[in-house]
């Protein structure tokens, strides 16, 4: 098998998996062989000429198709005896799909001939990877392959129909079991949240300090969102203008520890102002 190295500093080395007309019909009429035309223009005969001359074309394409073809699989085999065959697959961009589903993929084994390869056949098996969004496959004589893979990135963890499920920064779905591994993604609700969520976090990152309390964010009818702090206060933020009504709340926050207190929501949706609702209180105060 050949070896199979990472371009990322912090792995180390993995190892690869292993019908015909009749004569009548072709005969060309009286007069046809001295240009004799039937109808304005037109020439009989021709078209069926034409017709013979394409096939000709074709035929003859196809053989030399077929004598490259094995012209270079003779070449591979030759090479391949000079000592022209893979030892070494150096693999970079990896990250969360695993080294084992990448040489799967692949199916490189050590020892094949390096001309071999079908480099855009291993392309495209290694992009049906659940983690893979596009992959390069490279020979580098005389016996090494490379593989560059751009893998998805997760952002947020989507609750669909009563569980989580991993999103990347498209809104499209990863197939993930292991979830735990993304302790620290926001959970978002919503049937178009995944399309908005990373419009919502570039807002949230203006305020970086206020972001890290956010642990989800309910989106309201296709419009705005709904987020939940981690002490379980509800921010309401507008449908326009969220960008300074997020800003305005970390000003108060700074400025009173607005959070610290006893408050059901912060109503964030109406231009300068802030209605906060303590717990047990059946209306706000505006602020």
């Amino acid at each position: 098998m050949p070896e199979f190295r990472s371009g990322n500093s912090s792995a180390g080395w993995w190892r690869t998996p292993h019908a015909n007309e009749s004569a009548s019909k072709r005969a060309p009429p009286a007069g046809a062989e001295m240009g004799e035309t039937h109808g304005p223009g037109r020439r009989r005969g021709g078209a069926g000429g034409r017709r013979a001359g394409r096939r000709g074309l074709a035929l003859a394409i196809g053989r030399i198709e077929v004598a490259a073809g094995r012209a270079f699989d003779a070449l591979a085999a030759q090479m391949a005896d000079a000592g022209v065959r893979v030892e070494n697959v150096f693999l970079e961009g990896r990250r969360h799909e695993s080294s084992d589903s990448v040489a799967t993929a692949l199916a490189v084994p050590r020892g094949a001939p390096m001309l071999g390869i079908d480099l855009e056949a291993a392309r495209r098996r290694l992009e049906k990877l659940p983690w893979v969004r596009s992959a390069g496959v490279e020979r580098r004589f005389p016996d090494t392959v490379r593989v560059t893979i751009v893998e998805r990135r997760p952002l947020a963890l989507w609750q669909r129909r009563n569980e989580l499920v991993l999103v990347d920064d498209r809104g499209e779905v990863i197939p993930h079991e292991d979830l735990g591994r993304f302790p620290g993604l926001l959970v978002v609700v919503g049937k178009d949240a995944p399309a908005h969520v990373g419009a919502l976090l570039r807002i949230l990152s203006n305020e970086p300090a206020l972001k890290k309390r956010v642990n989800a964010a309910v989106r309201v009818g296709a419009r705005r969102w709904n987020l939940r702090m981690d002490n379980g206060v509800y921010v309401w933020l507008p449908e326009r203008g969220a960008v300074d009504a997020w800003s305005r709340l970390a000003r108060f926050e700074r400025l009173h520890g607005l959070l610290g207190q006893d408050l059901q929501s912060i109503d964030l949706r109406l231009p300068d102002q802030l209605i906060v609702r303590t717990r047990g209180s059946a209306k706000g105060k505006k602020t």
